[in-house]
């Protein structure tokens, strides 16, 4: 399903997998960009429920609150991130291809970038100057300035991709 579908909160337990349903391209807002309250659980809620976002936790009293509040919730219980995708696909049917659309540490849509931005990463540390010699695709978020390329990691994203989706579940 488009990612556009879906709305995620996670919260910050699941740090991990904040970043992988971004590199799937789905909106996901983390209690990691939040400043930790008393009342964190309740605003969790309240965030879920007036934003139509989805909350996952592996925090049970706090799944249990969200649904009496009416809010769609999912109980993950591994620390591994592919098991806890699997699980959300048990009741998601998930689009699970790795693609460069949301930056990984703040949500924000990614661009690709322009020679303006080549310009200003040359005289950062950010991207190793031989992506930038060689004209290889990059991508710039659009608010924290972060760029992203398709390098060797790119081949252990494709393959844990691919090992969730040869483990799926039909979505209920």
């Amino acid at each position: 399903m488009d990612a556009s579908a879906y709305h995620f909160l996670v919260d910050r337990m699941l740090g991990r997998l904040i970043a992988w349903l971004r590199i799937f391209g789905y909106d996901t807002k983390s209690a990691l960009d939040m400043e930790p309250t008393p009342d964190e659980d309740t605003r969790l809620i309240d965030i879920a429920k007036a934003e139509g976002r989805i909350l996952i936790s592996r925090d049970r009293a706090l799944i249990e609150r969200a649904k009496k509040a009416g809010v769609q919730t999912v109980l993950v219980s591994s620390d591994d991130v592919r098991e806890q995708l699997e699980k959300l696909m048990e009741s998601y049917r998930l689009d699970i291809d790795p693609n460069m659309t949301r930056c990984t540490v703040c949500n924000a849509t990614l661009r690709e970038a322009t020679e303006e931005d080549i310009e200003k990463l040359k005289n950062s540390e950010e991207v190793p100057e031989h992506l930038l010699n060689d004209k290889r695709t990059l991508w710039v978020c659009e608010k924290c300035g972060k760029a992203y390329w398709q390098g060797s990691h790119w081949r252990n994203i494709l393959k844990t991709a691919e090992q969730v989706r040869n483990s799926q579940k039909p979505a209920k």
